[in-house]
This record gives structure tokens, C-alpha cells and sequence, in this order.
């Protein structure tokens, strides 16, 4: 599909009446599609760029880096920042018998996009243990860390289709907003996204369109047919 063109200014209205799941000023959000290729990564970018606060952009698929490719286009990277948040990450690593792996030097790093408030993170696999496995963490500690620091976190998880991955973190985010394409076949798979996200425990605050060009109003029509 053609690269979607929206605009996410509701996102943060819908976000900003939500009750706190953690600690701290800060927020937590992610966009999520039900399939491959609905625009989550320009919504996820778009929505990152609106936050008056320090933001932390991460992509969940984290050996593809897309999120923060997609920053970058506009403005170029700076340099590497610890991306450990209180000595913690939001990932695991284990060899191939199970067993827990540190990391010699941390494979996942921030980067400040251009002079402004949004750091781009960027995961660096060529660092791992040889045969290591990336397991992103159940645990809320990492999210809670970036909340309490007053910070705001920008999720941009992987198609459900083609990963579990969002409804192990969907339940201590503050709202997951679900991005659907304007085809036939959109609606029921947004429809089955959202009752798997609300059994994974997420607060699902609304839906946007691609293309869609009143935003607010989109995401309430969405929600009504989602049910």
C-alpha cells in the first residue's frame, strides 16, 4: 500500500484522559496494527513528534530498527546514549539451553533526533552473545522507569499477525492505539486485534485510519464499530 498520510493530533487527547498505570509525569503508548503494512510506523513517528516532553521512540521488532530509520529521514541521529533506564532493560537474552545471558556492552542505545525532544532507539544485534535469544520482557519495570523520569515512551510494535510481542507489554501501557488500513478486509481484523489486546489486559483508547483526514472523528467511528 502507498505510504498513509493522517494526522495523530486525538492520540493525545484520548491519551491525556486515561487513568495513570504508572509512577511519574510521563506516558506510555503504543500503535499496533492488526496486519503487515497499515502505517503504524508513520503514526508511531507522527505521534512522537507531538509530545512537549522527552520522548523515547522504540520499536518492539527490535533486530529491524524501522521506527528509528523512519526519525531519522528527517532529521539525521546523534550520538549513542545508554538505553538502560535504572540499570534495567525491557528485553532478556538466554542461550540456546534457556539459560540467562548478560550483555558485555548493552545491544540497545538512544539517539537524540536532530536538536529535539524525541530519542530514537536503536537495537545493535551484531553486539549479542553468539546464538543469544531477544526475548522482550512481561515485566512493567523498564516503562515505569521512563514514567517516573517524567518521560513520554512511543511504542511501534510488529503487526499481530506476525508477532505476539505488543500483548506482552499492552497492559502497562497507558493506551495502545490501534492503526487500520481503509480496505475491505481492515475492519474485522481490527476487530479481532482489539479483543486480543483487551484480553492481553491493554486499555485500548481508540482506532485511526490511514489517510484518514479528521482524526478524532475517525477513531470514535472506529471505536463504535469495533463495539
Amino acid at each position: 500500500m502507498s505510504a498513509p498520510t493522517f494526522s495523530v493530533d486525538g492520540v493525545l487527547d484520548a491519551l491525556a484522559a486515561q487513568p495513570r498505570r504508572g509512577a511519574g509525569e510521563g506516558r506510555a503508548v503504543m500503535l499496533v496494527s492488526a496486519r503487515r503494512g497499515e502505517g503504524v510506523t508513520t503514526a508511531a513517528c507522527a505521534v512522537a513528534r507531538r509530545f512537549s516532553a522527552s520522548v523515547y521512540a522504540i520499536d518492539l521488532d527490535l533486530r529491524r530498527n524501522a521506527f528509528a530509520r523512519a526519525l531519522s529521514a528527517e532529521e539525521p541521529l546523534g550520538p549513542k546514549i545508554d538505553g538502560r533506564l535504572n540499570g534495567k532493560a525491557f528485553y532478556t537474552l538466554t542461550n540456546a539451553l534457556g539459560a540467562r545471558l548478560e550483555e558485555s556492552r548493552p545491544a540497545f542505545s538512544y539517539h537524540r533526533v536532530g536538536h529535539g525532544r524525541v530519542f530514537a532507539g536503536v537495537f545493535d544485534a551484531r553486539v549479542l552473545p553468539a546464538a543469544a535469544k531477544v526475548t522482550v520482557s512481561s515485566a512493567p519495570d523498564y516503562w515505569d522507569a521512563a514514567r517516573a523520569g517524567g518521560a513520554c515512551v512511543v511504542l511501534d510494535a510488529p503487526a499481530l499477525e506476525r508477532s505476539q510481542i505488543a500483548l506482552r507489554v499492552a497492559r502497562h501501557m497507558d493506551g495502545i492505539v490501534l492503526v487500520v488500513a481503509d480496505d475491505a478486509g481492515a475492519a474485522p481484523a481490527a476487530i479481532a486485534a482489539k479483543a486480543a489486546l483487551v484480553a492481553a489486559g491493554a486499555n485500548v483508547i481508540g482506532l485511526i485510519y490511514s489517510g484518514a483526514r479528521t482524526p478524532v472523528l475517525a477513531m470514535d467511528r472506529a471505536m463504535r464499530q469495533a463495539g
